[in-house]
């Protein structure tokens, strides 16, 4: 654990750096209301999530349930703030949390702390004006992997059982939509071909170690962790997945649009190749919402959200 901890705290800095001299760019969408809340009793800063609203709207809005990615070890809900401003600013009230990392947690750990998140969302939705009814589950790369993972134990009693979290879902998801997705942990480095790069295979150990303990292979989770293996006995809602030709993740995106394409009633391919996407990469359209590119890819997701609600 403590090389995998010396690997986070490298990632975290990388990542950070990144964050910060991109943020000096940006500024947040005007006519945005933003309210912090602990959705754990525990003062651990990433129990709290944030309530993000259009100024001056009244009554329930649909919900938007964001995930942020981050490797698993990196960022809270500050991360994807523009994001979450942008999606309120377009007329919906957007939830977007923060939960704990690798390593000072596990997957079992932060598939718990999304589940209280969500049980507290839903608790609050009045205070929040959310309607509980129309809810959008959305998360991007590990935050995509962490949505459609939550989404999955939380409607299959025994996967729920071992997650240790209660079953059943608090609110109505009538769409997930997962931005530049990462769908098989067991293999998270992936060539041109879609095959796992076998020099990446310590750091895969590591990780694996992280996620399930140190004997990975003897955690009852390892084999019901990765979306095709937690999805097996589920019903998805529809599903939108966004990605571009350069993304690093972009097998894992392929991945996923096999797998979903049979698995739910109705998938949605939002995907940027070519000279139209020339300065796109991974998960673009959440840290960049300003560019146009990205404003089509969020105004296609909401569209869809509103097309599912409608259905």
């Amino acid at each position: 654990m403590c090389m995998m901890k010396i690997v986070a705290g490298i990632m975290r800095h990388d990542m950070g750096s990144g964050q910060k001299r991109r943020e000096r760019t940006q500024v947040m969408p005007g006519g945005v209301t933003r309210a912090e809340h602990a959705y754990l009793p525990d003062g651990d800063r990433l129990h709290m999530l944030d309530v993000y609203r259009p100024e001056g709207a009244e009554g329930a809005l649909p919900l938007v349930f964001n995930i942020h990615g981050g490797a698993w070890v990196f960022g809270d809900k500050d991360l994807n703030r523009f994001y979450a401003a942008t999606l309120a600013k377009a007329g919906f009230t957007v939830v977007s949390i923060s939960y704990r990392l690798l390593p000072e947690t596990d997957l079992k750990g932060q598939v718990a702390d999304i589940a209280a998140a969500a049980k507290f969302t839903a608790e609050h939705a009045g205070e929040f004006g959310a309607d509980t009814r129309s809810v959008m589950l959305t998360g991007d790369s590990a935050g995509a992997h962490l949505s459609s993972l939550y989404y999955s134990v939380a409607s299959d009693a025994e996967l729920a059982g071992l997650y240790g979290i209660e079953p059943g879902l608090p609110f109505d998801v009538r769409c997930l939509v997962l931005s530049h997705g990462v769908g098989d942990i067991h293999e998270l480095l992936l060539n041109g071909k879609g095959e796992f790069i076998r020099a990446t295979a310590p750091l895969q150990r590591l990780f694996d170690k992280g996620m399930f303990g140190k004997k990975p292979l003897e955690s009852p989770l390892f084999a019901r962790s990765s979306i095709e293996e937690a999805g097996k006995n589920v019903n998805f809602p529809p599903v939108m997945l966004i990605g571009c030709d350069r993304d690093v993740y972009l097998q894992h995106t392929l991945r996923l649009k096999r797998y979903f394409s049979e698995k739910a009633p109705r998938l949605e391919f939002f995907f940027t190749e070519g000279e139209a996407g020339a300065r796109l990469s991974h998960v673009y359209n959440i840290l960049r919402p300003e560019w146009e590119e990205s404003r089509r890819a969020n105004d296609a997701s909401l569209a869809f959200f509103r097309e599912c609600m409608a259905e």
